[in-house]
């Protein structure tokens, strides 16, 4: 079996540290690499995939640009218009999904952080698409979207109106977000540092920042408590629900937290 990550660029991604640590634990005759792929170059990767491939992990830029390849996807791809993993449905036919909802969503369960009827989230792109339906699949009936690119917001727009939850859209120049219990950052970890003084949140409100190259992140460091999750647990949880697709076993937790120093 083989699978692997694409992205540009791709020297970051610790997928196959996670991935590795799991084909370890359960002794499969499997690979898992990295491969710099950029989007002109999407297609001809996925045109040369055989049989012993079965499944690909896709980070940024390909989110997005995988779509217009692969026919098959299912409801949460086609609300979120993102996909982050390629797998073979029970057909063997290629097929779409996105797991980045179930990274978001599982990371704020295990923590214990309490469900919140409003929750805040900054950014407008690809993650942020998917933090809005797990922010809704975890309770909340508004959202306060702090975001700069138009487009990408009516994208937000549209899937919240689909939800049917209230949005309130705000400007990075003023964000108040005092009403969030849970405020999720899709930001970059130096750009979400950038907004912090405009930014106000309430002393209890608990953070998940997605950016974890650098940990504790600036703005983790900026948050006014300790209810902070790093974006290392979204990765890790998305990643066991590739695993179960890519292979029809249960992913070893354990093994795959530890691979990315995690506590257990």
């Amino acid at each position: 079996m083989k699978a692997a990550v694409l992205g540009h660029p791709i020297d970051h991604s610790l997928s196959p540290a996670i991935h590795q640590a799991a084909i370890a634990a359960l002794n499969l005759d499997m690979t898992y690499e990295a491969f710099d792929v950029d989007i002109d170059g999407l297609a001809s990767f996925i045109g040369e995939l055989n049989e012993d491939w079965v499944g690909l992990s896709l980070t940024m830029p390909l989110k997005t640009e995988i779509l217009a390849l692969v026919p098959h996807m299912d409801a949460v791809v086609e609300l979120t218009q993102s996909a982050n993993t390629l797998y073979r449905d029970i057909s063997g036919e290629w097929a779409l999904t996105n797991t980045d909802v179930f990274g978001l969503s599982e990371s704020i369960r295990m923590s214990g952080v309490p469900s919140s009827p409003s929750v805040g989230i900054l950014g407008s792109g690809a993650t942020a698409r998917s933090a809005v339906v797990a922010a809704v699949e975890l309770g909340a009936s508004r959202l306060v979207l702090a975001a700069r690119n138009v487009r990408a917001s009516q994208e937000i727009v549209r899937m919240s109106s689909a939800l049917g939850v209230d949005l309130e859209i705000v400007n990075y120049d003023s964000m108040d977000l005092t009403e969030c219990g849970l405020v999720i950052s899709t930001l970059p970890g130096a750009t979400a540092m950038n907004y912090t003084p405009s930014l106000t949140v309430d002393a209890d409100a608990a953070l998940l920042d997605v950016s974890y190259s650098l940990w504790p992140s600036a703005l983790a460091q900026w948050w006014p408590n300790s209810h902070v999750m790093s974006g290392k647990e979204m990765l890790l949880w998305q990643a066991t629900k590739q695993w179960h697709l890519f292979t029809g076993t249960q992913a070893p937790v354990a093994s795959m937290r530890e691979a990315i120093g995690l506590p257990a």
